[in-house]
């Protein structure tokens, strides 16, 4: 297998503009379209969760579902967000790794793997998470954790304080390190989804909120290096029901663009809309209408981004 960078497989995150009613198609409204690139702008990234007891995976491309994948057996724990650490693949076969927060507060790494053109995964394994001073991690029980970045992970206390926690890479594995408190607050209860992305040559970590009291998307922009520099911004009106959230990075034929896409979906509907945001990085406000993603009635999903 040839070995797949994180940045590659990762995805980037940004929000803001009009108003969005709960699982409607329509309700969003067309935006000023995302700034032009060169030529065709394409945005990819996969969403996983759980439903019925087996793990999901999806793959998205634009608006489009190009893979659907569930595990092969049942799993007894639940997941609350899921943070790439690292995949490998080929013309023919992939995996992928992350850290996952259950809802039992026990921290997991969990490599899935498939074959493409498949509907079942060929693996589906978990493992204890460590911190790196060798204790196990239990008890973890923050109101929120973030997926998407991987150079840290974030979470939010029951106050509302965003934590930094910093990842460690070795022989030994994947390790939480270093905590930090950001300069920045959001609602305990809110829906937080995040990735990464790089400007200027620097790395920053993007992290989305929806704020259940205004509906509205909020975000962070936080260099895992700075953290004392984090900075939030709200950027848009969403609406009700949307529960979790997906961000995609995007791609023209000279690489990586600003543009982003977010996936929004309400698991009581089953409903998940697309919206094209034309800078992620700027917190910018432009965006596109939203368009529907997959069929209406498959997202009943539960742990995709806590």
């Amino acid at each position: 297998m040839k070995i797949k960078t994180r940045q590659r497989r990762s995805a980037l995150v940004a929000i803001a503009g009009t108003a969005l009613l709960a699982g409607s198609l329509t309700a969003l409204g067309a935006a000023s379209s995302p700034a032009a690139a060169a030529g065709t702008v394409n945005c990819s990234g996969s969403i996983n969760g759980k439903a019925g007891g087996y793990i999901r995976k999806r793959g998205i491309k634009n608006s489009t579902m190009t893979s659907n994948y569930r595990s092969a057996g049942t799993v007894t724990w639940s997941p609350r967000a899921w943070i790439e650490i690292g995949g490998a693949g080929d013309e023919t076969t992939w995996k992928t790794s992350y850290i996952v927060p259950g809802t039992d507060g026990t921290g997991r790494t969990v490599t899935i793997g498939g074959t493409n053109g498949q509907s079942v995964l060929s693996e589906t394994r978990s493992a204890q998470l460590y911190r790196s001073n060798g204790t196990a991690v239990t008890g973890w029980n923050p109101k929120k954790v973030v997926n998407g970045p991987t150079t840290a992970v974030y979470s939010v206390t029951t106050s509302g304080v965003v934590q930094q926690t910093a990842l460690s890479y070795s022989t030994a594995g994947t390790r939480l390190g270093t905590v930090t408190n950001l300069p920045v607050t959001l609602p305990s209860t809110t829906t937080v989804a995040g990735v990464w992305t790089s400007h200027n040559g620097v790395m920053y970590n993007l992290l989305y909120s929806i704020n259940p009291s205004t509906n509205k998307l909020e975000q962070i922009v936080v260099r895992p290096d700075r953290p004392a520099e984090a900075k939030k911004y709200v950027v848009r009106s969403l609406g009700t029901g949307w529960r979790y959230m997906s961000v995609h990075n995007c791609y023209d034929a000279d690489g990586a663009v600003a543009a982003k896409d977010i996936v929004l979906i309400n698991p009581t509907t089953g409903k998940a809309v697309r919206i094209r945001q034309s800078s992620g990085i700027g917190h910018s406000t432009t965006f596109s209408a939203s368009t529907r993603v997959g069929t209406d009635g498959s997202w009943k999903w539960s742990g995709i981004s806590s």
